[in-house]
């Protein structure tokens, strides 16, 4: 009897416990005041009695965090209301569930009847959609000049995918087919034209108004409306759901709220680049992204990620090969960047038909890769001296802080990945002289690799070579990491290089808490730029943290089986990433992007970069060792 009691106390017990936790998760709804407010674990809403006016909304996708929920991503003063001479008792707002809520339209609606302006201090949204046919409309528009940029606007079809970084995605949907929206990023006036730092006084100058200023969502119907319902649903975060990685526990967190963060696309050219506003074509950072995407799963929309991807491939491939088939763009690496992310593209997509559409210029532009070994030497060179600084350089890499030029170890082990990745590509194309051609250029390279960059006075590989023959060596963790990933270090040097720099970055007091430093040793002043407070030792690249370098370095450990060193770093990251807000919008100014920060946790980049997300992937390639698919022979 005692057993049969106790068994039905636990059982109570345990009803109790999910009754609760139900009852905690369920949709609260307070009329007690001016508004009636709406929580729950994904959304906070608040709205005027009587009225459709939104006046506080904020979403959670992960439903963990109250922190999150208490910010509203809408701007002071706007934030969601019906539009000019609209009748408001023709639109109204209820709550559905604990993700989704509804804005209703009755009969006579037409034109413009609804926006959402979004907070200038959040990160502006990223719209996930298809365009819609519809011009955007004229009526924020205002005479455009250097102290007023102009605003950015396009039309979207719904459905449409709403992602918020830090904070999630919502997914818009209506009942009606002419329904569609726009999206405005609309400037700071107040913010445009302003000198953000020696040398920043360019398109950075618009930048900051942009991001000061509001993204205004509005709603509009090519007919007059009868009756039609938008509805607004918090999805799920979406990161890696693979076989082999298990992220449901705490410590992964920081992976699931981060994940989508790495994606911004440029609403003018729906491409990916590393924020809203710059150029969406497959330059410097492409493939970052495109490496994620391989590991990402689509969006519950009508617009695919990998389109965007696809997109910018496209473009590089039709607009921007030079004379020399090199790709016009800002980096010196842009060219094998854009054959990485092409790579990435078709082991994800199996689309050879889109190969086969830009053959000939995969050809041109392989053969410009091989052409950069000047020398014939194996080593690929650059066309910047790289014996000092300076604002005019003919080339530049990502650390475009530095000098590296000529000999440039970062943009080789870079074209030693895309040429390995090519030759798969045109073996399966059957076209055996330009495999030839890239075999005998892998060969070259894998014997010149260690002679030409391995620093024998610190034990590790150097940045670059310049023209003049001296070595620039200021233990680069990423350029050894990349090295060791890439295959091109012996297992047991590869860990006396680990060692030698999990002692320095000791000594040198950093914790992992904010990620890994680009070099462990200050760049001299003739190798670096002249902003002053940026390229100070700890600050900005010369010292400075950003999880574009964790990446390299955190896969390196992984790979030469220091585990526990990968896990600590991995970890400790994962759980800032978490814990703190990690973007910064646009172009938040001089110093104040958290893309960058000093070990300290401060601050100290300056444009936006979604960069900062690429160490996540180690979870992947790293923690759980996931490698990357391999490549499939067309489907005939």
């Amino acid at each position: 009897m005692k057993y049969i009691l106790h068994i039905a106390f636990l059982l109570c017990a345990t009803y109790c416990l999910h009754a609760q936790i139900d009852n905690d998760r369920a949709l609260k709804v307070d009329e007690s005041g001016d508004f009636v407010t709406y929580t729950s674990p994904y959304y906070a809403l608040a709205c005027v009695k009587n009225t459709s006016d939104m006046a506080y909304f904020c979403i959670e996708s992960g439903g963990r965090s109250r922190r999150l929920l208490d910010k509203s991503l809408l701007r002071p003063g706007m934030g969601g209301c019906t539009v000019g001479n609209t009748d408001k008792d023709k639109i109204s707002i209820r709550a559905i569930n604990e993700r989704s809520f509804e804005l209703q339209a009755t009969d006579g609606l037409s034109g413009e009847f609804y926006k959402i302006c979004t907070a200038p201090d959040i990160s502006p949204v990223t719209v996930w959609a298809l365009p819609s046919e519809q011009a955007p409309s004229e009526q924020y528009d205002r005479p455009v000049s250097f102290y007023k940029p102009k605003i950015i606007k396009v039309s979207h079809q719904l459905p449409a995918i709403l992602h918020f970084p830090d904070y999630g995605l919502v997914k818009v949907e209506s009942t009606d087919k002419s329904i569609y929206m726009q999206e405005h990023i609309v400037p700071d006036d107040t913010n445009a034209g302003l000198a953000l730092g020696p040398f920043n006084r360019g398109a950075h100058s618009g930048f900051r108004a942009y991001h000061k200023g509001s993204v205004i969502l509005s709603f509009h119907t090519t007919e007059t409306l009868i009756e039609a319902k938008i509805t607004f649903t918090v999805l799920d975060e979406n990161y890696p759901q693979i076989e082999g990685c298990d992220f449901s526990a705490d410590r992964f967190n920081g992976l699931k709220r981060c994940w989508q963060n790495a994606f911004p696309v440029n609403p003018l050219q729906q491409a990916m680049g590393d924020n809203l506003l710059l150029n969406g074509v497959a330059h410097l950072a492409m493939s970052f992204k495109a490496d994620m995407l391989v590991f990402t799963p689509a969006l519950p929309g009508a617009e695919s990620m990998l389109d965007a991807l696809k997109r910018a491939l496209h473009r590089s491939f039709t607009e921007r090969i030079q004379e020399s088939g090199r790709m016009k763009d800002y980096g010196q690496e842009s060219t094998e960047v854009v054959l990485i992310s092409l790579y990435d593209y078709l082991i994800t997509t199996n689309d050879w038909d889109f190969i086969r559409q830009h053959q000939s210029s995969l050809q041109r532009v392989v053969r410009s890769v091989i052409d950069t070994d000047v020398d014939k030497d194996g080593i690929f060179e650059s066309s910047y001296h790289g014996n000092f600084f300076s604002e005019r350089r003919s080339s530049l890499n990502w650390w475009d802080d530095f000098a590296f030029g000529h000999k440039d170890a970062y943009v080789n082990i870079l074209a030693y990945r895309a040429l390995r990745n090519m030759r798969e590509v045109f073996d399966i194309l059957e076209l055996k002289k330009d495999v030839q051609a890239i075999d005998k250029q892998l060969s070259l390279f894998k014997k010149a690799f260690h002679p030409t960059f391995f620093n024998p006075k610190t034990g590790v590989y150097a940045g670059w070579i310049s023209e003049d023959g001296r070595m620039h060596d200021y233990m680069f963790t990423f350029i050894n990491g990349m090295a060791i990933n890439q295959g091109l270090v012996e297992k047991s040097l590869a860990k006396s290089i680990l060692e030698k720099m999990l002692a320095k970055l000791k000594e040198e007091g950093y914790d992992f808490v904010y990620g890994v430093p680009g070099p462990l040793i200050s760049v001299d002043p003739a190798d670096r730029g002249t902003w002053e407070e940026m390229t100070r030792w700890g600050r900005y690249e010369n010292g400075g943290l950003c999880g574009q370098t964790a990446y390299h370095f955190i896969q390196a450990l992984y790979h030469t089986g220091m585990r526990e060193e990968a896990d600590h770093i991995l970890f400790s990251m994962l759980a800032t990433f978490e814990r703190e807000p990690t973007h910064s919008g646009l172009f938040p100014g001089y110093l104040q992007s958290v893309d960058w920060r000093t070990k300290g946790g401060a601050p100290c980049g300056y444009n936006y970069l979604a960069d900062n997300y690429y160490f996540l992937l180690a979870a992947v390639t790293g923690h759980y060792g996931i490698p990357y698919p391999p490549l499939r022979k067309p489907v005939k």
